[in-house]
């Protein structure tokens, strides 16, 4: 019954993994073989299962057709193989050989269903199945084990003719997945079986088939490239520094096991907490020693990161493009970088460049082009040139981007896009080295794109040419970039809402914002909050913060986790030790309602008409970018509102606004100004209540202020 069972998993898992290769990969001649390899091996697996099942019940004439039918879908399978040798990895047009494989499968497959050439009969005996061979079994499966291993020795030997270094690691994945598969499948449905009369072993042979399919699968999809030298020096460090660290705490347990075995339970247990608590000691230090070793030779996300988050924005746009390059180049070990950023004629122009030759140049990439469009249709913001090369699903413009390409010596592109508003691109030239571009580069271009964002955005928005004329960048910039984000925003106009909102810096660029985001004519998302720190910085992080949340509103639906995404954003993108502290709310105002989350703010008023005092309505909550999952922390609120009632929301930097003698200007009085002007429009009230708090304090503000005031109508 195990056994039959094991051969049924076996056979769900190989169909759903060939399904998965053909309609997740891409659709080309390769991965179709796979499928129908999958496909076949499936078949057979099911024959087994089906095969021991008959037999455990006594029907012999079942568990006969099983056996034989799971040996014509391994014959298949050896066919389809051979034809994936001739092919893999490029598409070439096997039509005849594919005819002639499909024939001779046939026949075999007729000839082993039908006539007693390959298998006489089985018989159910002391729990096994037996089996009478034809003349034929031993040479099918020989031929079939030769087919493989010749497959496999084709593949190696083309290999050796690839110029291309993605296609050698496939094509090495496929032969490893080759000889693996085969040896295993041969070793356990024929070699053990007939030479020791290890007939058990016969059932689980296509578990080799499985390894097999696996291998190829992943073998046609990986489409970059992988450090296997520096894949085996981590494993290699990763063993050592267990080895190192468990000897350690072995040597530490059995002395203190000898030295205290004669006392009593509790001491011994005391003993072993302590002995843990040194090890771990021990261990935190040896991790540190063994860091670099893990990482690699050529780990550098770090401090690409660290570099990339030291960028001073108040140095001027030449100064930030000359550092961003710089970095980029000398971390990453490039030999060149090519920065271009989009102008008001919505082409992407280069800005800056590590080459010489290039620089002062006015190159530019067409920002509308079929190959972009396809990236951007693709949700692709980083391509690696060996993907190009590989993946199927980029045939269509394969030509135009590997001309992109090779026009700058490069080997991978970034687009830096907010949705699909491409504001910048980044060309990285071939490692210096000579190496080629691997996964790992890949994923730190992934870890760090957030930041690369911010400088584009910085380059596009904030530090254009023609606005470079003052020392004082920031007070200089203050007001483009406000008005940019007002602009940007979708403006409430609603028969039961009066809406007023004011924000205020403490030095002209800040990080609180406001944005609403409409959903239908009645629903609006409203993000309001205060992003940490002052000046540019926290003024970038709230530019970004505000564009990541538009683009992940166009993916997620869910409430709840549209703020956990933002959340992994912000402490994952963002400068470290940035957090947003404030709210975000679905509002419906046809049926007069909110949704919200707080995620830090601090003070939400309800006044309702029916009541003289204002209700704190906010609850509890949780900045963003503080803790890594804020899941657990989060709480989807709803309030209800009538005609009449007034909504006040505000950040921080009014609560804490001090005067001259440190008195808080706080929620009571706060709260007095919405009681004194209830009865004005939600822009008096706001107008209002921003000259007490600076008739209060009688000096300039030293945080950012932001307030929103809706009065339901």
């Amino acid at each position: 019954m195990i056994i039959s069972i094991l051969n049924y998993a076996l056979f769900v898992l190989l169909l759903i993994y060939g399904f998965r290769v053909r309609f997740r990969s891409a659709e080309n001649q390769n991965t179709q073989l796979i499928f129908y390899y999958c496909v076949a091996a499936a078949v057979a697996a099911l024959g087994i299962g089906a095969g021991y099942s008959a037999a455990l019940s006594r029907y012999a004439g079942a568990a006969f057709f099983f056996i034989r039918l799971t040996a014509s879908a391994v014959a298949g399978t050896h066919i389809l193989v051979f034809m994936l040798a001739l092919s893999f990895p490029y598409e070439r047009n096997l039509r005849l050989v594919r005819t002639l494989g499909m024939l001779i499968w046939a026949g075999l497959a007729v000839v082993i269903l039908f006539s007693n050439l390959y298998e006489v009969q089985v018989t159910w005996q002391a729990g096994e199945l037996l089996h009478e061979r034809g003349p034929l079994f031993m040479p099918v499966a020989i031929g079939g084990l030769v087919l493989g291993v010749l497959s496999g020795l084709i593949l190696f030997i083309r290999r050796l003719f690839f110029k291309s270094q993605i296609y050698k690691l496939q094509t090495l994945l496929v032969v490893v997945g080759l000889f693996s598969g085969y040896i295993i499948t041969f070793a356990l449905a024929v070699f053990l079986p007939v030479v020791f009369g290890f007939v058990w072993t016969y059932p689980f042979m296509m578990i080799g088939g499985a390894l097999l399919a696996l291998t190829l699968g992943y073998g046609v999809s990986i489409t970059r490239l992988i450090d296997i030298g520096a894949v085996a020096s981590s494993l290699f460090s990763f063993i050592l520094y267990s080895l190192v660290v468990g000897s350690i705490s072995g040597a530490l347990y059995a002395l203190v096991y000898l030295l205290l075995r004669n006392t009593s339970f509790a001491l011994l247990i005391l003993a072993g907490l302590g002995v843990f608590f040194v090890v771990d000691i021990i261990s935190g230090r040896l991790r540190a020693r063994f860091k670099s070793l893990l990482q690699g030779r050529g780990a550098y996300a770090e401090r690409l990161e660290e570099g990339l988050s030291k960028l001073d924005y108040s140095k001027g746009r030449d100064a930030v493009i000359a550092e961003f390059i710089q970095q980029l180049q000398t971390t990453m070990g490039c030999s060149s970088i090519h920065l271009f950023i989009e102008n008001d004629e919505e082409q992407l122009i280069l800005v800056g460049t590590s080459n010489k030759t290039l620089a002062g140049e006015k190159t530019s990439i067409a920002r509308k082009s079929p190959g972009i469009d396809h990236l951007l249709n693709e949700d692709v913001s980083i391509l690696i040139k060996t993907e190009i090369v590989t993946n199927y699903d980029y045939h269509t413009v394969k030509d135009e981007l590997l001309k992109l390409l090779d026009a700058y010596n490069a080997d991978a592109l970034v687009l830096l896009r907010d949705g699909r508003s491409v504001i910048g691109a980044l060309l990285l030239g071939a490692k210096s080295n000579g190496a080629e571009f691997l996964d790992y580069d890949y994923d730190t271009l992934r870890r760090v794109y957030g930041k690369l964002f911010v400088t584009a955005y910085y380059l596009k928005n904030i530090a254009q040419e023609s606005l470079v004329m003052t020392v004082d960048r920031e007070l200089e910039y203050s007001e483009q970039i406000i008005q940019s984000l007002q602009e940007n925003m979708d403006r409430i106009e609603h028969p039961h809402a009066d809406i007023s909102f004011m924000t205020r810096s403490a030095r002209k660029l800040g990080g609180d914002f406001i944005d609403f985001i409409r959903l239908t004519k009645d629903r609006y998302i409203c993000v309001m909050g205060d992003v940490s720190g002052k000046g540019l910085n926290a003024s970038m992080s709230m530019v970004i913060l505000k564009s990541i949340i538009r683009t992940y509103l166009k993916e997620t639906k869910d409430f709840k986790t549209l703020i956990i995404r933002v959340n992994s954003f912000i402490k994952e993108y963002l400068p470290r030790g940035t957090f947003f502290a404030g709210f975000i709310g679905l509002f419906d105002f046809n049926e007069r309602s909110l949704y919200y989350i707080n995620c830090g703010i601090p003070t939400m008023l309800l006044l309702s008409s029916s009541y003289n005092n204002p209700v704190e309505i906010q609850g509890a909550g949780k900045v963003l970018g503080f803790v890594k999952d804020i899941a657990p922390y989060i709480n989807v609120r709803k309030a209800g509102f009538k005609a009449g009632d007034i909504l006040l929301v505000t950040t921080d930097g009014l609560i804490d606004a001090e005067n001259v003698r440190g008195v808080r200007f706080g929620k009571e009085r706060l709260q007095a100004s919405l009681l004194e002007n209830r009865s004005l429009s939600a822009e008096r009230i706001v107008r209002f209540l921003n000259e007490d708090v600076t008739e209060f304090i009688s000096q300039e503000i030293n945080d950012d202020i932001t307030v929103l005031t809706i009065k339901f109508i």
